[in-house]
């Protein structure tokens, strides 16, 4: 995934209305991959074994990088032995899966974590925004769970090719929330 301009339109304590408002900005976008990006941290033994059962072909990865730089694991492939996969932890799993089914239940199995849903899509076409283009590259809906802001836990995030205020502006409209930031680098 290249770079893009992300906006926060909206954030919330509420992790249930948080992923609702996500999943009406994705209904915005025509799908462009068959897949969405997926990413949390493990912090317990639990944890990790939950989300190793939903995405057995996610990438897990020592969150302390310095510590143990080539240690990695796949999900279906994490240590046996309960003591030895907590010495490992924190772990982040970094993963790829079609969207439905697996959302709900990656949202169970964080328990609290640090995580991070993206869908990719191309925003609809409407008059004086610049970001309705024929090249949707970039354009995605983000959701990241468990932020430490004083002002909800859990935001989403519009993105674009490049910064566009009016484009931020009518999406955070559209779920009836409001660009809460100046526009960041995103994923």
């Amino acid at each position: 995934m290249g770079s893009s301009r992300a906006y926060p339109v909206y954030r919330t304590d509420d992790l249930a209305e948080a992923y609702r408002r996500a999943r009406l900005l994705c209904g915005r976008m025509r799908p462009l991959e068959p897949e969405m990006w997926l990413c949390a941290r493990t912090e317990s033994v639990a944890e990790a074994r939950g989300m190793a059962a939903l995405l057995p072909a996610g990438m897990f990865d020592p969150s302390d990088y310095w510590a143990a730089a080539d240690t990695w694991y796949l999900g279906a492939e994490l240590p046996r032995d309960d003591r030895e996969l907590a010495a490992a932890l924190p772990l982040t799993v970094d993963a790829y899966a079609a969207p439905g089914p697996v959302e709900q239940a990656f949202l169970r199995a964080l328990r609290g974590g640090a995580a991070t849903m993206l869908w990719r899509g191309a925003w609809p076409d409407v008059p004086g925004i610049p970001s309705s283009s024929a090249d949707p590259t970039n354009q995605r809906v983000e959701l990241d769970l468990n932020e430490a802001h004083p002002d909800g836990r859990h935001t989403v995030y519009v993105h674009f090719v490049t910064a566009d205020d009016a484009g931020a502006a009518h999406l955070a409209a559209f779920v009836g929330g409001t660009v809460l930031g100046p526009v960041q680098v995103g994923r």
